[in-house]
């Protein structure tokens, strides 16, 4: 039988979260809990979605590859770490898109809740084995876990 490509469906309504802890070292003030899941995941692992909730407390966040997410509940505001340190607000309804490697701030005031694309690109083997030395050093997060 053939391997025919299939719908994968998901709902950011009817989700089992699962724990999507913060990196410890990444937390600014509080005690975020972080919760997600994937929705789907495109065959090639370049692009996936998934909804991803947290409640109050500021950390920092090391972007692994581009993320895409749109406000689903609740207020998030993110502090790029960059010599412009520019601040964005966003709130139910907001999209915003976050490059690979970018570094922010969250603060959670209360609760915030996010539907997230998330797309990779096929990297060189030199680039994957300095990536791989920046996440075992806790400098990234690791590509597709969390969000």
């Amino acid at each position: 039988m053939p391997n025919f490509p299939q719908i994968q469906t998901g709902s950011i309504l009817h989700q089992d979260l699962q724990p999507a802890p913060i990196n410890p070292d990444w937390i600014l003030e509080g005690d975020p809990i972080a919760k997600a899941t994937t929705l789907a995941i495109a065959t090639d692992n370049t692009l996936s979605c998934a909804v991803w909730e947290c409640s109050a407390g500021k950390f920092k966040w090391v972007f692994g590859l581009d993320e895409i997410v749109q406000i689903l509940e609740g207020e998030v505001v993110i502090e790029e770490q960059n010599p412009g340190r520019k601040v964005h607000t966003l709130r139910a309804g907001d999209i915003a898109l976050f490059p690979d490697g970018l570094t922010a701030h969250w603060t959670v005031t209360k609760y915030v809740k996010k539907f997230a694309i998330h797309r990779t690109i096929p990297r060189s083997i030199a680039w994957r084995a300095k990536r791989k030395l920046r996440h075992l050093l806790g400098l990234v997060t690791k590509a597709g876990v969390g969000c």
